[in-house]
């Protein structure tokens, strides 16, 4: 466990070894989460398109959507 300090404006330093441990740079988002008593912080990564756009091809493939290559370019799908 480790002791912080909270300013004024409410801004709390996390440790260095542990923005370097997680990969959280100056400038980065977290994500942070109150449950009761307890504050989570979690880094927010970026993702890379192949993650990105993953949920939305497993949707396909669950739906069992088919189309053609012109039609993934040319068409909206949400119309």
């Amino acid at each position: 466990m480790t002791l912080a300090h909270v300013t004024h404006s409410g801004n709390i330093s996390l440790p260095k070894s542990w923005r370097e441990e997680l990969g959280i740079e100056p400038d980065s988002e977290v994500l942070i989460e109150k449950t009761g008593t307890t504050i989570i912080i979690e880094p927010l990564k970026p993702k890379t398109l192949q993650e990105t756009f993953k949920s939305i091809d497993e949707e396909i493939r669950r739906k069992k959507i088919v189309f053609t290559r012109t039609e993934a370019v040319t068409d909206d799908f949400f119309d």
